[in-house]
């Protein structure tokens, strides 16, 4: 499974010295649990937090289309917050996860100014696109507080493993240049467990997310 990790940033170092745009991002990531205990109980009355999202992603175009392959890295934040009334106990998870996904997209209006041919001249305006992707998340850090003690996550089975997110969204893009252009995006995902715990417990962790980013982004010539 250490080879994972490893497999990903070769694919990631690929994309990125084939990838035609580059882009910056910074949002806030609004993050829910889906969280069972150990004893196999569901926990209904957490509730979700919002903290950081940064992001570097590559784009390819798919033969000088509006189609496109993405890439891209992820550090996101997710946490929760919750209580239990019969034994009075109070919760709270911070957690930081490392994305690395996969996608395809697609841009509207995309006019051949935009398309990045040898042929085009510089044009300002807006388009519209859909995007979907997979991403593996690790665990970086995190910490779980019941009441007024606090746990490190790491190395905990439950919480220290891979997971897969699956993501869909839109945004909107405005193009200053052929070369430069800010857009600002909705992804929307779900998380599962990509390792089940082989230990004698029921306790399972997976996320809902929201995500809402401002990005920048540099174009570089067509390839000749």
């Amino acid at each position: 499974m250490q080879k994972i990790p490893l497999l990903i940033m070769s694919f990631l170092l690929a994309s990125s010295l084939n990838a035609q745009q580059f882009s910056l991002e910074y949002g806030k990531v609004i993050s829910s649990f889906d969280y069972t205990n150990s004893d196999g109980d569901k926990l209904d009355n957490l509730q979700g937090t919002t903290d950081n999202h940064i992001g570097i992603g590559f784009k390819m175009p798919i033969q000088k289309t509006s189609l496109y392959f993405s890439s891209g890295i992820e550090y996101n934040k997710y946490g929760a917050k919750g209580s239990d009334d019969i034994l009075g106990n109070y919760y709270d998870w911070k957690l930081n996860y490392i994305a690395v996904n996969l996608g395809v997209g697609y841009e509207f209006f995309k006019g051949n100014a935009f398309l990045n041919t040898k042929n085009s001249n510089t044009e300002q305006g807006f388009t519209f696109f859909i995007q979907i992707d997979v991403a593996p998340e690790f665990f970086v850090q995190g910490t779980q507080t019941i009441n007024n003690d606090v746990y490190n996550l790491k190395g905990v089975e439950q919480f220290d493993k891979p997971f897969l997110s699956t993501n869909g969204g839109v945004g909107v893009i405005y193009y200053a240049s052929k070369t430069v252009s800010v857009y600002a995006q909705y992804m929307g995902g779900m998380s599962f467990s990509v390792f089940k715990s082989d230990a004698d417990t029921q306790e399972e962790l997976n996320f809902i997310t929201h995500t809402i980013s401002l990005g920048f982004s540099i174009s570089l010539p067509a390839r000749r």
